[in-house]
């Protein structure tokens, strides 16, 4: 071993190694670039210089837990080591050159980055059932090799039979990925569960590109929401698996194990239409009754109907309404409307009516099967538009808000060359009548025959019986 004052020097030797160029170094070890002239092979040394008895010790630990783990996947492997007992000795090991993680996402999508966390978390979960915790996850500690990313710098490792090294109140991790309890007794604080919490910090860390971790636990409304980060994609799954996963109290988070699962679980939903919507709708559902979803709950309030029709009216996609008159159309938004009482639902075109009540029905079964019905209140035409009995609706122009006229008052504009009030607008107004409202994905809205308008013959108790009939049978074809 060739040494100057001390300290490793480009050409210096290590067992068959000889140095070529530092490339890391941290607060106890060194990383070199090194070659093996005899065989040409190149290797990344990692070597010791603070020769404290803690340094010491955890030095050896990783070296021990390096040799029993072998060539398990996912794990930077050791291939070869030293640890010479003089003094002054330098005690390193090496290790395969690999890519840095930062390199190895870069320009990757959510999709790539969570299905290469499932790899690495079916890693963690082995180690975890080998009662190892790495306590030290963070993406300097992750590494890519043989086009996937692995688990490198076992400095913290704790595993059974290890004599134990951290001194009371002694913090150990990452500071930004690092849970709270190994903050207070690192000591004393099960590694296990820790790991899950750095293991989703640092997965949040990739899926944002921010440089940091957040403090405490994840909250989806806040700053640090996925949502802020990856608009547009459907990100609730693993939302509330970051929630989980970085909860304050380590047996309230999931075993690494269940993880994988809910990332795989979220790897599907984002490449499957019909199921993203089955769980947006159920979603839906959790946010109005978080403990329990009732067979029923009605709105009467205005406003009240105004923001539940809108929650299911923010998610591209997700609703499908279905006309009194026949038909149906997605709802995109919905706002009180100016003429007093009535609200106005956006389609792509302009929907009037005066709401009497809103009901959610469930059948705690499949929430695929879960519903919303609008009863319109009977409100009279305006008499701006020929109706006879029996008819929904009546066509207007609103010139003014809450102004009516004929509807090729503003259809014919052009042909008339009538200057018309900013704003002026298309409008049905509706005149009764029941709207229902079900997930894009639900048998009702898969079977289009239920375009013939059937809930507006039949009461709203009969045709929650009706529902009900079908759902316990779990078709997919609605019968009688």
């Amino acid at each position: 071993m060739s040494l100057k004052s001390g300290q490793p020097q480009p050409g210096g030797q290590y067992g068959k190694w000889r140095l070529m160029k530092r490339i890391d170094g941290g607060g106890n070890a060194d990383v070199w670039i090194a070659r093996d002239p005899e065989s040409r092979a190149v290797a990344a040394i990692k070597i010791l210089h603070n020769l404290g008895k803690e340094p010491l010790s955890r030095f050896r630990n990783e070296i021990t837990a390096l040799r029993e783990l072998g060539n398990l996947e996912g794990i930077i492997p050791i291939l070869d080591s030293e640890f010479p007992e003089g003094k002054g000795s330098r005690p390193w090991y090496a290790m395969p050159v690999a890519e840095t993680s930062v390199a190895f996402f870069r320009n990757a999508d959510a999709k790539s980055i969570v299905a290469e966390f499932v790899r690495l978390g079916e890693t963690l979960a082995v180690l975890h059932a080998k009662k190892y915790a790495h306590r030290d996850i963070k993406p300097q500690n992750l590494l890519a090799l043989n086009g996937r990313l692995c688990f490198s710098d076992f400095g913290l490792v704790k595993y059974p039979d290890l004599t134990p090294i951290t001194p009371e109140r002694r913090d150990v991790g990452a500071k930004f990925t690092m849970a709270p309890e190994m903050r207070r007794e690192a000591g004393e604080a099960d590694g296990l569960p820790a790991d899950v919490f750095s293991f989703a910090k640092t997965l949040w860390i990739f899926l944002t590109g921010k440089g940091l971790g957040f403090d405490g636990p994840y909250a989806a409304d806040s700053s640090v929401g996925l949502q802020n980060y990856l608009p547009g994609q459907y990100t609730t799954t693993l939302d509330v698996l970051l929630s989980d996963c970085t909860q304050h109290v380590p047996v309230a988070r999931p075993k690494m194990g269940e993880v994988v699962d809910r990332l795989r679980y979220w790897l599907r939903v984002i490449d499957d239409r019909a199921l993203q919507n089955a769980n947006q709708w159920a979603e839906f559902a959790q946010k109005f009754f978080p403990r329990q979803t009732p067979e029923e709950a009605v709105w009467t309030d205005v406003d009240a109907v105004v923001d539940i029709l809108n929650e299911i009216g923010r998610v591209p996609g997700l609703n499908h309404m279905f006309f009194p008159s026949g038909g149906g159309m997605t709802i995109e938004e919905v706002r009180r409307a100016p003429e007093l009482g009535f609200i106005e639902l956006h389609t792509g075109f302009v929907t009037l009516l005066k709401p009497a009540t809103l009901s959610f029905v469930s059948f705690r079964q499949d929430p695929k099967w879960d519903y919303l019905r609008l009863e319109a209140a009977p409100v009279e035409p305006t008499g701006y538009y020929p109706v006879e009995a029996g008819d929904y609706y009546e066509y207007l122009s609103e010139l003014n808000p809450g102004q009516y006229a004929h509807p090729d008052v503003v259809d014919y504009r052009e042909e008339s060359e009538r200057e018309l009030p900013a704003g002026s607008r298309s409008i049905t107004r509706y005149l009764r009548g029941s709207f229902v409202f079900f997930s894009t994905s639900s048998p009702y809205n898969q079977d289009n025959s239920t375009y013939d308008a059937r809930h507006e013959q039949m009461k709203a108790d009969e045709f929650r019986e009706y529902m009900r009939r079908n759902a316990s049978r779990g078709r997919s074809i609605l019968t009688n």
